[in-house]
């Protein structure tokens, strides 16, 4: 079982058992189960059911790079507002010493022109002024050279901890300083919008960085990989409501001799959540990473972080969320889902939208930073904010999704507009509907889904920080990390969804074209266009659906289709039969190769092993002292059942049969 579960030289077996009266029940004494994933190594109580996906590397690899950055930019962010309070402080100082000197300046309205010249340089002046006024003035042109190293630092005390003394290195660098820095502890750069910023390096805890809740911890493996990878972490909270897990959680931590970081809870996740909604309690990062759907968690999570903290969200219900179920996708998210082939990036904005609508019920919003459909799950990382201004514009960044059954066209319809004129701003619902009853393309009827998240789902300079941060060797799964980010970074980030070059060929009954071929067609027509990551075949484009209907009807006119076997109702005979008004070219166009392409970038992931995919929902049963016991009684129950009815039913008379399936 260990070999389905964890990935081949991952695994191992340590020598160690434990038994834990105090909760109730016995740990396996066969031998501990290890998994080793980045720099953390966690141990299973039994090889048997070791409960590790390895396809979900990925996801924590990528959370891992995210909360590096994130961590700079916290510290980048304190590091600006202690130098605008300095300034403000230092500013008012000089207007108290300057109207204190200016009172004690005589009246020289009433005497000789001598006495004048003898008292007008009493009075301080940027030119003459004394050496006190020169400290208290900063950004001065004649300042000497430790005005300026005093104005530029952020620690108060530069003796007091070692996160003060990196600080103090990056912003004075200067080697007259170098006996106050700590040379035995050194920092670790990260590059932060552009900007090099200094944090502790992981493992070492830091007393101005960032908290971190994991509420669903299960082994911790993840809480650890955040202990042991992530700089300028303050603490991580590992929290399971599971007794079993929280132990297995125990063992990790010191195994891993991360306790001076990661604390583990025993609680429900929503409990620990709404027991830190005070500003003074709240988390700078929440890591929700559950079975199935996090919505019952939201809430509570939108409450507990901090303004511009950041929430890690990942959905693996993926069968509700792309249309299976749209009234179970409405009572856990709020919107209604639909079958389409854009059904993933569908799935992301109705994620977004589930959360922007928590948030706005405590004057908060947020701003999507990574929006991720990998594999069998999506995953976002959103920035909170709170405003109760920004708030009213979300009914303008949502919107209904209308979708032909016919031909797959979407059409979206936002809840609402902003209109502003000069200094005078007005929130309008929208007019609509934005379609006639009877699809223009086709002539079917539509579908009504929504609503979901229209706005833009990257933060195009948040994706560009991500990727310079990247270190090859601190993941494994580098190459698909980078060459994903690079296809969010090319995305057009105002065109939702997207259309799907075999869906388009079918529709028209025609064989598809090359899909380069597709794209120098929009684009040598005036229009922009990109590929999603979220599917292989995609065209995300500007160009209205009367153009993309214009290029497949081009494309028709070189390589005809068989009319004559469509029938009068068929979506693509009436597509075909209007007229192209439209000016196509197929020639190839310089942009229609992607750069992730023209770099041979790892841009979609092939499927890693067999039988991949969501594991089962972990079972407590492996800490049970009578397992063995307890799988014996039940080994062939289902068939001895079936067999005894079997039976039964052979010793029964045809009336006495009739009469028992009566009642």
């Amino acid at each position: 079982m260990a070999a389905q579960n964890a990935t081949e030289g991952k695994s191992s077996v340590v020598s160690e058992t434990e038994a834990t009266e105090e909760l109730g029940f016995v740990i396996d004494k066969r031998p501990f189960t290890s998994v080793k994933e980045g720099k953390a190594e966690v141990l299973f109580p039994s090889s048997h059911d070791v409960f590790y996906n390895p396809v979900q590397e990925f996801n924590r690899d990528l959370s891992v790079a995210v909360l590096r950055v994130f961590a700079a930019e916290y510290k980048k962010l304190e590091r600006e507002k202690k130098k605008q309070a300095k300034l403000k402080e230092r500013t008012l100082a000089l207007r108290s010493s300057v109207s204190e000197t200016a009172l004690e300046i005589p009246n020289v309205s009433n005497v000789s022109s001598n006495d004048q010249e003898r008292a007008v340089p009493e009075a301080p002046n940027e030119s003459n002024a004394s050496s006190n006024d020169k400290e208290r003035a900063p950004n001065k042109s004649n300042a000497s050279s430790n005005d300026k190293k005093i104005t530029t630092l952020d620690a108060p005390d530069a003796s007091n901890s070692c996160s003060n003394n990196e600080i103090i290195a990056l912003e004075a660098p200067n080697a007259s300083n170098s006996s106050i820095i700590d040379k035995e502890m050194p920092g670790k750069e990260v590059v932060c919008e552009g900007e090099k910023i200094l944090v502790l390096p992981p493992g070492i805890k830091d007393e101005e960085g960032i908290r971190i809740l994991e509420g669903l911890a299960a082994s911790g493996l993840r809480s650890i990989r955040y202990a042991k990878e992530v700089g300028g972490v303050k603490e991580i909270i590992a929290n399971d409501i599971s007794s079993q897990a929280l132990e297995c959680m125990r063992h990790n931590i010191e195994h891993n001799k991360v306790a001076e970081l990661v604390y583990p809870s025993h609680s429900d996740a929503s409990m620990v959540m709404y027991q830190h909604r005070d500003p003074s309690k709240r988390f700078h990062a929440i890591d929700l990473d559950p079975y199935g759907s996090p919505h019952m968690f939201l809430d509570g999570a939108v409450q507990c972080v901090t303004d511009g903290g950041i929430l890690l969200v990942t959905c693996t219900d993926m069968a509700v969320l792309c249309g299976n179920s749209p009234e179970t996708c409405y009572t856990k998210y709020g919107a209604l889902s639909i079958k389409s082939k854009a059904c993933h990036e569908i799935a992301l904005r109705i994620v977004l939208q589930c959360i922007e609508s928590h948030a706005n019920r405590y004057g908060r919003h947020i701003v999507p930073l990574l929006s991720m459909s990998a594999d069998f799950y999506v995953r976002v990382v959103v920035k909170v904010f709170t405003s109760k201004v920004r708030c009213k514009e979300t009914f303008s960044k949502v919107s209904w999704l209308y979708q032909c059954v016919g031909c797959e066209t979407a059409t979206l319809q936002p809840l609402g507009r902003i209109v502003i004129n000069g200094k005078s701003v007005k929130y309008q619902l929208s007019s609509g509907p934005p379609i006639t009853e009877a699809c223009f393309h086709c002539g079917h009827r539509h579908l009504v889904a929504g609503p979901i998240w229209s706005a833009p789902i990257h933060d195009r300079e948040f994706l560009k920080s991500l990727k310079e941060s990247l270190v090859e060797d601190d993941f494994t799964t580098f190459r698909r990390l980078f060459g994903t980010l690079t296809m969010m970074e090319e995305e057009l980030p105002d065109v939702p969804l997207f259309y799907v070059l075999d869906k388009l060929s079918n529709v028209a009954g025609i064989n598809p074209c090359k899909m380069v071929q597709f794209r120098s067609a929009l684009l040598n027509a005036g229009y922009r266009v990109s590929m999603s990551h979220a599917g292989q075949v995609s065209i995300k484009t500007d160009a209205p659906a009367q153009v993309v209907w214009d290029v497949v009807r081009a494309w028709e006119k070189l390589h005809p289709a068989n009319r004559a076997k469509m029938t009068d109702d068929r979506p693509g005979k009436r597509i075909l039969e209007k007229e192209i008004k439209t000016k196509i070219s197929f020639e190839l166009h310089s942009d229609a190769n992607p750069e992730s392409k023209k770099r041979e970038l790892l841009r979609f992931q092939i499927k890693p092993e067999k039988y991949w995919g969501p594991k089962a929902r972990a079972k407590t049963s492996l800490f049970s002292s009578d397992q063995e016991e307890k799988r014996s009684r039940n080994q062939g129950k289902k068939r001895k059942c079936h067999s005894d009815d079997n039976h039964l039913l052979n010793k029964m008379s045809k009336d006495e049969v009739n009469h028992q399936i009566k009642e």
